[in-house]
């Protein structure tokens, strides 16, 4: 019995590491963070794809001459931009489809897999021999040496990507190198923003906007440490909200401020014709003088400008990774499913079935075999 409450001690352990900065809401509160995390990606992601659109539609029939105005480089590299900004938007769209297809099938709001669970019970060595001992006698009967190649690539790209990625990797969220990590992308994140802001005070003519974007800079580099510095005690609270708070700053500056800008085009251009609606706009100087200018700020100059644009999006779609993964509902409950016991009903299975150690019993046989199939999947 001693070995047995010690076994079962070791084995909840880790069970025990995976929440210990995970910041547990009410049901409620757990569904509103969850709409707020999709919209968020949905209106990042489709302002994006809109923004690669753009640049694309750019660069067709005779839109390079209105680029021509505005630009010394005309068209180069558009194409590119367009490209990149379409591919970040595109994964902020399929995070919003791999959150709505996980919930469907959790048949329940998540923002995160269970893999880690997996994880955790993969790392006890009782179920790691058992696996290991059946995958060995599976590949020396039905798998090719092509199969087992390909299988070991893909176990070491699982490892790689858990040493890195995972909630205890090294840009996890529990990380050790977690402040460091998060410091670097703050320097890099103020240092575009500060570019951006810098480039709007000498081509914006709008002083309220240039007003908008420099108290946004100031703001997101003064509050952050006193964030840090007012939740010290709570880290699970503290990166929360220093992170939603960067993104919704990082949101104003690179989503809201161009839109504000680029509206009022959009509503002055015929985009099927192309040309501007009011035939005396390209005569009149002063709008004329403004949309040289207004578009030169919002759209790329060069790889340097572009670089500048690009990284406060990216900072915003890790944030809300972060974000998701810190998050975590207060009233989990072990319900088996139907299409099979679920992870916590597995662990209180293997706890159940550990009280003979050296010898495997029918249950630890029954929960290998459930795991193996859900690895599988």
């Amino acid at each position: 019995m001693s070995s047995t409450a010690d076994f079962q001690q070791k084995s909840a352990n880790p069970l025990q590491r995976e929440p210990s900065l995970t910041f547990e809401l009410s049901p409620v509160l757990y569904a509103a963070a969850w709409v707020f995390i999709v919209l968020f990606h949905a209106a990042c992601g489709t302002f994006l794809v809109c923004v690669a659109m753009t640049y694309w539609y750019l660069t067709s029939e005779t839109m390079p001459f209105y680029v021509s105005i505005w630009s010394l480089k005309g068209i180069k590299n558009y194409r590119f931009y367009g490209v990149v900004f379409g591919i970040v938007g595109a994964m902020l769209g399929l995070r919003v489809i791999d959150l709505i297809v996980m919930s469907i099938q959790s048949r329940q709001l998540r923002l995160r897999s269970e893999t880690s669970v997996i994880r955790t019970l993969m790392s006890n060595p009782i179920i790691s021999r058992r696996l290991s001992r059946a995958g060995n006698n599976e590949a020396k009967t039905s798998q090719s040496a092509g199969q087992r190649i390909a299988s070991l690539v893909a176990r070491s790209l699982s490892q790689m990507w858990h040493r890195v990625f995972s909630r205890q990797g090294f840009f996890g969220v529990e990380s050790a190198h977690f402040s460091t990590v998060y410091a670097l992308q703050e320097l890099l994140v103020a240092s575009s923003q500060t570019y951006q802001s810098y480039r709007a005070s000498n081509l914006l003519p709008r002083s309220e906007l240039n007003v908008i974007m420099v108290a946004l800079l100031v703001t997101n580099c003064w509050t952050t440490a006193g964030i840090q510095m007012f939740l010290r005690k709570s880290p699970e609270l503290g990166r929360i909200f220093t992170l939603t708070y960067d993104a919704m700053i990082g949101f104003g500056m690179v989503t809201v401020v161009p839109l504000l800008i680029f509206i009022s085009y959009i509503q002055a251009f015929d985009i099927q014709n192309k040309y501007f609606k009011n035939p005396n706009f390209m005569y009149d100087p002063v709008p004329f003088v403004t949309m040289v200018l207004e578009n030169r700020l919002m759209f790329a100059a060069g790889l340097l400008d572009f670089t500048t644009k690009l990284i406060p999006h990216l900072s915003i779609m890790l944030s809300l990774v972060t974000i998701s993964g810190l998050l975590g509902r207060g009233d989990i409950k072990v319900v088996p499913g139907n299409g099979g016991p679920s992870m916590q009903s597995m662990v209180v299975q293997f706890k159940v079935s550990s009280s003979n150690i050296g010898k495997p019993t029918d249950t630890d046989t029954q929960a290998s075999t459930a795991i193996s199939q859900i690895l599988n999947q």
